[in-house]
């Protein structure tokens, strides 16, 4: 079994993004979108995270099944343009986005990294990696415009 450290990426960046983001996004994201309670956002963010902790896993161990890197890909991409969001809106709205430190000092560079890596390394096809960055951009951009639906009454 061969352990590639390439994968767990993602999963590492996501968890520490987190870590800063917890403590103001909610409050920042009811100014500038849609209101969001810190519960939902702590919910939806354990939520990804597992999820990307077993996508890394079997990424990182079963390599043979190629469905678990193109996910991998995929995530790591989103938090590529999830730190280009937060750069953008910092910009935008002249403020700190909660996110933002972690976004342009470890998003940004784990990404370039990790897409250097996995094609320099012949860790993904071509094909794999169109699907990849297609899955990406559409997990991506969906996780920004989820932050403009409202939340509905009795559900958090």
């Amino acid at each position: 079994m061969t352990f590639n450290f390439v994968f767990w990426l993602p999963y590492v960046v996501l968890l520490i993004h987190t870590i800063e983001e917890i403590p103001g996004f909610s409050k920042w994201a009811t100014r500038h979108f849609a209101p969001m309670t810190a519960q939902r956002h702590v919910m939806l963010q354990v939520g990804i995270i597992l999820v990307v902790l077993l996508v890394s896993y079997q990424a990182s161990t079963q390599g043979n099944h190629r469905l678990w890197i193109i996910l991998a890909a995929a995530f790591q991409l989103h938090l590529g343009i999830n730190a280009v969001f937060h750069v953008v809106t910092t910009i935008i709205y002249k403020e700190y986005s909660p996110g933002l430190l972690t976004a342009v000092t470890l998003s940004i560079p784990a990404t370039l990294y990790f897409f250097h890596e996995i094609c320099t390394s012949g860790k993904i096809s071509s094909t794999e990696l169109v699907l990849s960055l297609l899955a990406g951009t559409i997990i991506g951009t969906s996780a920004i415009a989820a932050l403009f639906l409202k939340q509905t009454a009795g559900r958090g």
